[in-house]
């Protein structure tokens, strides 16, 4: 239940910035390809990746120990 739990609220929070950060068309609007733009949606897919892994192997960890 807690795992559940924990990947609807990190589900709801990358969605989130998802949709804050996705860029649609032309980077910055069109008006220079070189300017600097907010993070791309795949950063966060990879940090929610991440966030799980570690999440994961730490709660094996932990029940390898008791």
């Amino acid at each position: 239940m807690r795992i559940r739990k924990a990947l609807g609220a990190l589900f709801l929070l990358t969605f989130n910035c998802a949709v804050l950060y996705a860029q649609p068309g032309e980077p910055c609007g069109g008006t220079d390809p070189d300017a600097v733009c907010p993070l791309d949606t795949w950063v966060f897919v990879l940090a929610a990746v991440a966030i799980v892994f570690a999440f994961i192997h730490l709660s094996r960890k932990q029940k390898s120990l008791l």
